[in-house]
């Protein structure tokens, strides 16, 4: 049988058919949405990663600040330091005069033999030696007591080192027919004496000659060397042997009338035979040269030649000394220094001067005052002090020429600020021709960027930051300025070309922006002021 479809049942069949287009064209445009959707998201998120990868792969870390209180750069000669909570206030111990005995006839000499005193807190200083002549009972009345000794006993000699068991010293300064008696005073640094015992220490001579003649000698030749003199000699001793020879100069010829007016320049031992001499000015120059025998005989050499003209003397000061540190040990307060230099004379050593007050130490004024001590090394202990005291310690270094250097002591506010930075964990190479800092001291701002005409602290100035190098594995950072795994440098800033007025207790604001990367903030207080030239602030 045929089946009839009605009207009404094809257009349900229909409109089902458009519906389920209908709902395929809304998945579509809804997937496709959601895959526009997604897209974006995606390149926006990895638009924000790459943003976030970049900074955090440019940073860079600060190691340190420092802040210089010097304006040129100069390192300080004035340092302080707190003396030791306890002193050295006991004298050496177990000097022993062992005996005095004939050594010679002729010449006639007297043989001392000792054993040393040790200390056993700022140690051995020296050992001096010496005579009184008087019968036995007067003599051991005087040698008795230290202060009788020194007051009306002659120092015939004086030593500063090779301490030991097994001492000698003769005199031949004695006469025949004399009673002699000699006393040894040891000191320690500290300045305290010790009496040495004797077990033999008397001593008459019946016999012998003494030696009444002098050393002879003659100035050979004087010559210019550079911007000194050269002066040789020859000389000799037939007797007791030459002890020392002075080295004399002066405007005028030297004679023995007139030989305390002439300048001493050098007081030599007995083997010496030149000595180079750096006269202060041009002209001409006389010489003349003594010796001095054992037996305290003085003679002036005769001279070939006693003068010079004079055409280049040495005029510059000595270069200034470096690295300066104070400590205190147990009984002493020591300090040290890098050396100074001197390309003309050369350096003869270095001026020390001590003072309770710092303003002291300030002033060209102090350079005309005796010297707390002189020394040729670059250390200095100091045995003799107030527990617990202050002392403020100036060291002024002075060519062979007798030129002084100068007095440098570091500005109240900070003139330098040093960076030493290096690059962020996991940080990319940092490029500094991109890097800007940003300061701040409450009432001046600034904003600097990089000098790249040269390096050091020299090429900071009111608009830019220079930098220095302390390490750099790849060479990169010398060569183009980017700082690399590894390396290390600072930055300068010159705070007073700035306009910063860096005092003590002052806040200071600093930003570094290493191009796209993170900025580092840093907030310090400047510290109180102190003799140091650098303070650490961060």
């Amino acid at each position: 049988m045929k089946k009839v479809y009605r009207k009404e049942e094809g257009d349900i069949g229909i409109a089902t058919l458009i519906l389920f287009i209908a709902i395929i064209i809304v998945a579509a445009i809804a997937s496709s949405l959601i895959i526009y959707v997604g897209v974006t998201l995606r390149e926006q998120g990895e638009e924000v990663a790459k943003e976030a990868t970049e900074q955090i792969t440019s940073s860079l870390r600060i190691l340190n600040i420092l802040g210089d209180r010097d304006i040129d750069g100069k390192p300080a000669n004035i340092i302080s330091v707190r003396a030791p909570i306890q002193h050295d206030g006991t004298p050496p111990v177990g000097g022993v005069i062992e005996n005095v005995s004939l050594y010679s006839t002729n010449p006639l000499g007297v043989i001392i033999r000792w054993k040393s005193a040790v200390d056993y807190e700022s140690g051995m200083c020296c050992e001096k030696i010496y005579r009184v002549s008087g019968d036995d009972t007067t003599l051991k009345y005087i040698l008795s007591n230290i202060n009788y000794v020194k007051e009306m006993g002659t120092l015939v000699a004086n030593f500063t080192g090779n301490f030991s068991s097994d001492r000698r010293y003769v005199d031949y300064s004695v006469d025949s027919g004399q009673t002699y008696g000699y006393a040894i005073i040891g000191y320690d640094h500290a300045g305290n004496a010790l009496l040495y015992e004797e077990n033999d220490n008397i001593i008459t001579i019946s016999t012998g000659t003494k030696d009444t003649t002098p050393p002879s000698g003659s100035i050979d030749n004087i010559k210019s060397a550079g911007v000194g003199v050269l002066i040789t000699w020859t000389a000799t001793d037939s007797g007791s042997g030459i002890a020392e020879q002075i080295v004399y100069r002066s405007r005028s010829e030297i004679s023995a009338s007139n030989i305390n007016n002439a300048t001493v320049v050098a007081v030599l031992n007995g083997t010496a035979r030149s000595y180079m001499d750096y006269p202060p000015s041009n002209g001409t120059w006389y010489y003349a040269i003594e010796g001095i025998d054992r037996a305290g005989n003085t003679a002036i050499y005769t001279s070939n030649v006693n003068s010079i003209d004079v055409s280049m003397v040495d005029t510059e000061k000595p270069r200034d000394i470096g690295g300066m540190h104070a400590y205190s040990g147990d009984y002493w307060i020591e300090i040290s220094w890098a050396p100074s230099r001197d390309n003309e004379s050369g350096i003869a050593g270095y001026y020390i001067y001590r003072s309770l007050n710092y303003e002291a130490l300030t002033s060209n004024a102090i350079l005309s005052s005796r010297p707390y001590a002189f020394v040729n090394t670059t250390h200095f202990r100091d045995y003799v002090y107030q527990p617990y005291q202050v002392y403020y310690y100036l060291v002024i270094p002075v060519d062979r020429a007798g030129n002084v250097g100068d007095i440098i002591y570091p500005q109240s506010t900070i003139q330098i600020l040093e960076l030493k930075v290096a690059l962020g964990p996991g940080s990319q190479p940092v490029d500094f021709n991109d890097v800007i800092v940003e300061l701040t001291d409450g009432h001046v701002e600034a904003s600097l960027q990089l000098n790249s005409s040269g390096f050091g602290v020299n090429y900071s100035d009111g608009k830019h930051f220079s930098v220095g190098v302390v390490r750099d594995p790849s060479g990169e950072f010398r060569s183009n300025y980017i700082l690399g795994d590894g390396g290390v440098v600072i930055i300068y800033i010159n705070a007073r070309k700035v306009g910063l007025s860096l005092e003590p207790q002052t806040v200071l604001t600093m930003k570094i922006l290493p191009g796209n990367g993170i900025p580092i903030y840093v907030k310090v207080i400047i510290p109180s002021i102190m003799l140091n030239r650098f303070v650490q602030i961060y």
